[in-house]
């Protein structure tokens, strides 16, 4: 098996993924709405957010993927670095087509097309301010980190076991601690100095929010997770049920 055959197999699996996902959309973001606004006497227009779930499918998605698709390729002698190639670039393949499906369908919605009723992506909408392109960039790279954590947690999954992966669970969970307690114990100018960092990091400034800082901060975070992941790839093996 080469990479063109199994680039091939993983994007053909992914876009039957994302139609299921589109069809199971359609009937609980979608009609299900639709259905209320038609047997309820409220006339205040019903929204239904696009992004979050789509988010969550991608990460879902890519977590469930790498398990099953590390085992089948390996078995057809392809390399470890191949197979995190075609993890990657398959997901890059998805996250595009994806984005740009939901940001038609939204604006397919945000016309005339149905009264009361509106797809939203409040979280795009803040930076992107109505640009299709920047909405779409913006999208893409969000949907790219989802992949990622997804890609990292799988291989995580499998590569970690028992107290291990216990240990660096609960490291996890104790950096939020660790940085409230280095804020509460720096005083004023420590949480301050904080906060600067967090406003750089989103794009916010005095006059809203830019684009370009979040989009080089969500940029480093998919780096690092598909860096991480890469390394945890590097070694890994075929666990078997009898071993």
């Amino acid at each position: 098996m080469k990479f063109k055959t199994a680039l091939r197999y993983r994007v053909i699996y992914q876009v039957r993924s994302l139609a299921i996902y589109f069809g199971f959309y359609a009937l609980f973001g979608i009609l299900f709405p639709l259905i209320g606004l038609l047997f309820s006497n409220d006339v205040n227009t019903v929204s239904s957010d696009a992004v979050i779930p789509c988010l969550v499918f991608m990460g879902i998605l890519s977590f469930l993927g790498v398990n099953t698709d590390f085992k089948l390729f390996i078995q057809n002698g392809l390399s470890r670095w191949t197979i995190f190639l075609v993890n990657f670039v398959s997901n890059a393949i998805l996250s595009l087509v994806g984005s740009l499906a939901v940001l038609v369908l939204i604006k397919v919605f945000s016309g005339n097309f149905i009264s009361h009723f509106q797809l939203s992506m409040k979280l795009i909408d803040v930076y992107a301010q109505g640009n299709f392109f920047m909405s779409w960039l913006l999208f893409f790279i969000l949907l790219m980190l989802s992949g990622s954590l997804g890609l990292l947690a799988g291989v995580f999954n499998d590569r970690i076991d028992g107290v291990k992966k216990l240990i660096v669970l609960l490291l996890l969970l104790m950096i939020p601690i660790l940085l409230g307690t280095i804020a509460q114990l720096g005083g004023a100018p420590m949480r301050l100095r904080m906060l600067h960092v967090l406003q750089a990091m989103v794009g916010y400034q005095s006059t809203g929010f830019t684009v370009l800082p979040l989009l080089l901060t969500i940029s480093c975070f998919v780096g690092i997770n598909l860096g991480l992941a890469y390394l945890l790839n590097k070694h890994r093996e075929i666990k078997r049920v009898n071993a």
